[in-house]
């Protein structure tokens, strides 16, 4: 299978939200991402987000910018619904850029992570299931993503 090219939003194992960026995005998936997200926030049920960066190879300015600018104006349904937020960067550069937006944000309103490693971003979100009283979500996202980078189980 190749790399992607556009955004994939995966809900199969909700309320886990998994987010596969590709290799580039246009600022047209951007706002379709952000539609996507509005949608799971007005439904008001409570989630965890894998976002996983690992293809992407940077995002432009303006796309930063409207990352902020969105996350700033939707803390409040993002404070009631989202559980956490972990991203899954192995470059050192987005991190650091990941950071920067969180942190204009400030102070961050749902508890985040930064791994680099499949298996830590897993069981960091399969946590934050299990410390809102959803063991068996937790224990099924272990299962089904825990074994691989892609997120087989085998």
């Amino acid at each position: 299978m190749g790399s992607p090219t556009s955004i994939l939003v995966d809900d199969s194992l909700w309320p886990l939200m998994r987010v596969t960026f590709p290799r580039v995005i246009t600022n047209g998936q951007q706002e379709e991402l952000f539609e996507h997200t509005l949608s799971y926030l007005r439904r008001g049920e409570r989630f965890v987000s894998l976002v996983d960066f690992r293809q992407l190879d940077s995002l432009t300015s303006e796309q930063r910018e409207r990352m902020g600018r969105f996350l700033r104006q939707q803390t409040t349904p993002m404070r009631q619904c989202a559980m956490g937020v972990v991203a899954l960067i192995n470059s050192p550069a987005l991190a650091l850029m990941a950071r920067i937006i969180i942190h204009h944000i400030k102070p961050s309103v749902v508890p985040y992570s930064i791994l680099a490693s499949w298996p830590a971003a897993v069981s960091w979100a399969a946590d934050r299931l299990d410390g809102n009283g959803l063991s068996e979500h937790a224990r099924r996202v272990r299962l089904c993503l825990g074994a691989s980078p892609e997120g087989n189980a085998g």
